[in-house]
């Protein structure tokens, strides 16, 4: 399967940097995408540092190009790290199935099992961010240096792979200067850092290097391509009440239940309150770090408000402190509610909250990628809003850019080489349709999608020498608008259609599109005239010609009187 359903758009950002790194000399300090850009070359670099598109493309670079390498890449990082949170539960409970029912309601998490193999980065990094913790709690244990470089490497990758991954890592950062500056411990037997000055090195270095990255990305950016990839936060104090109140709304109604099934997220929330009510009783390293995750992630929900009216995978990052609330309130269980802890009535409760949490993650699931599926279409955990938006969904998919998934060989029929640079539309991302086709070029990215736009989208293509208009709606095919851009059809495959732009002269044609402008103004003031109009019908009604016809024709004759 292609990159499809929920955030295409990213998953192609993605997939178009792996890509262009494996056609274009492995070059780690210049990603590009496809989609050209006011530079033409295409370079763009995100945030986070491209380990993860370049290990893909090195690995293409030995089997081939397929995009399933890819998946098998990020579902065995995902899994790996579903095994780690097992051992991590199993060394700490002492309970193989505490263990798994803990690392499985990370999983019933529909945006960790969606994008566990969609090409987008986050995953990935959570999973790196849970091994570290394991080899954090090996540290823990033994007090081998040794363990907590390993954890200090595996916190690094993390960061690199999605800057947001640290998140998880600050209250450990304020574990080593409470014991340097404090007499408060955080194991019983002595200090968690026995040589902090030696310690806080790795440190240091994780923010130093991730740091790094991050303004080499910016710079970047600013020589090439600015704008594409965020490298700054989206406060909520930047905007009003209103826009906080409709933000609110889509994270209760559209992002929380894709986060954890929402009455299992309240529970949580429950289980993560007794934590504090009853904290002398509770681990202090686990409620530490777990109340530390906490406040951090409500500041981060603060500080990058503003996109959560879209964008579901920022929130991954967030999932740690599902297994982290699990862990530490079964630690408390144990210790001081054994019978409880114990109990198979108390633990078979556990496995049919759990059930229903994964039947809940595979129906989403499901409705991404085929809402016509039974298990999404009649289950009744689905509201008629979502179910209506993935039907709609699916059937505009599969009419206009299906085809685009394999129409690269009859491109390369055409004659078009991968850097022919072609104008595609309709698609107000920046590299969907360019990636599929594997064509650079431009997409309606930065256009509003209106046909006045899209005549100033062509325009400019054409100044910056495209030859090729790629249209993947035939029914625009009939626009008026569009009807310069389209004389010399040089292909079809299925829905879409391949125009040459060569020999257009794009001054001439605005001379064109300015005087239908003045027509079409014309036109929409007579219809507004009840009078005029009426005559017009009448007139039209004599001649034996449309009405529509007639009302051109008078267009036409005023501006041609305007000009005498």
């Amino acid at each position: 399967m292609r990159p499809y359903s929920m955030h295409q758009w990213r998953q192609c950002d993605c997939l178009s940097i792996a890509y262009n790194y494996y056609k274009e000399g492995m070059h780690f300090f210049s990603p590009a995408v496809h989609w050209s850009g006011p530079t033409g070359d295409g370079k763009t670099c995100t945030s986070e540092c491209p380990l993860l598109y370049y290990l893909v493309a090195c690995l293409w670079t030995v089997f081939g190009y397929h995009e399933f390498i890819y998946r098998m890449l990020d579902t065995f990082i995902a899994f790996s790290g579903l095994y780690y949170l097992f051992k991590i539960a199993k060394e700490i409970l002492g309970d193989g199935l505490w263990a798994i029912i803990t690392s499985l309601f990370l999983f019933s998490s529909t945006i960790y099992a969606y994008y566990a193999n969609n090409f987008t980065t986050d995953v990935p990094a959570l999973a790196l961010v849970i091994i570290g913790w394991y080899h954090f709690l090996r540290f823990y244990k033994e007090g081998k240096q040794s363990s907590f470089i390993k954890y200090a490497l595996f916190c690094l990758l993390a960061a690199l792979t999605k800057i947001t991954a640290l998140l998880s890592f600050i209250p450990l950062f304020l574990i080593i200067p409470i014991e340097m500056f404090s007499t408060f411990k955080f194991k019983n037997d002595g200090k968690l850092f026995q040589q902090p000055f030696k310690q806080i090195l790795p440190v240091i270095l994780i923010i130093g290097i991730t740091g790094a990255w991050t303004l080499f990305a910016i710079k970047y950016n600013k020589a090439h391509i600015e704008g594409l990839f965020s490298t700054q936060t989206y406060p909520i104090s930047e905007i009003g009440k209103h826009e906080i109140k409709e933000i609110l709304m889509i994270i209760y109604n559209n992002q929380l239940p894709v986060f954890l099934n929402t009455p299992v997220f309240i529970f949580i929330l429950v289980l993560f309150g007794a934590l504090l009510v009853n904290y002398k009783q509770t681990n202090r390293l686990l409620l530490f770090i777990t109340t530390f995750i906490f406040i951090g992630s409500v500041a981060y929900l603060l500080l990058w408000f503003q996109i959560f009216n879209v964008h579901d995978y920022y929130l991954i990052h967030l999932l740690i402190f599902i297994p982290f609330v699990l862990i530490t309130f079964l630690l408390y269980l144990k210790n001081t509610q054994p019978a409880i802890f114990t109990s198979v009535k108390i633990k078979i409760t556990a496995c049919v909250i759990l059930a229903f949490s994964i039947y809940n993650c595979a129906v989403n699931m499901h409705m991404r990628y085929n809402p016509l599926n039974p298990i999404a279409r009649y289950s009744f955990t689905n509201d008629r809003e979502t179910t209506s938006f993935w039907n709609w969904y699916y059937w505009d998919y599969q009419a206009h850019y299906k085809a685009l998934e394999t129409i690269t060989p009859y491109l390369r029929s055409l004659g078009l080489k991968r850097t022919d640079k072609v104008v595609s539309f309709p698609d107000i991302s920046i590299n969907v349709t360019l990636y599929l086709m594997d064509q650079k070029g431009f997409t309606g990215f930065g256009y509003q999608k209106k046909g006045d736009d899209y005549v100033d989208l062509l325009d400019n293509s054409i100044r910056e020498g495209i030859n090729y208009f790629v249209l993947n709606d035939p029914s625009l095919a009939d626009s008026a608008y569009l009807q310069p851009y389209i004389k010399n059809k040089i292909g079809e495959y299925k829905n879409v259609n391949i125009y040459s732009l060569k020999g257009i002269d794009v001054n001439t044609l605005a001379g064109e599109v300015r005087k239908k402008k003045i027509l079409d103004s014309i036109s929409e003031r007579i219809r507004a005239n009840p009078d005029w109009y009426n005559q017009i019908k009448k007139g039209a009604k004599e001649r034996n010609i449309s009405t529509d016809s007639a009302v051109k024709l008078n267009a036409i004759w005023m501006l041609q009187n305007q000009k005498k």
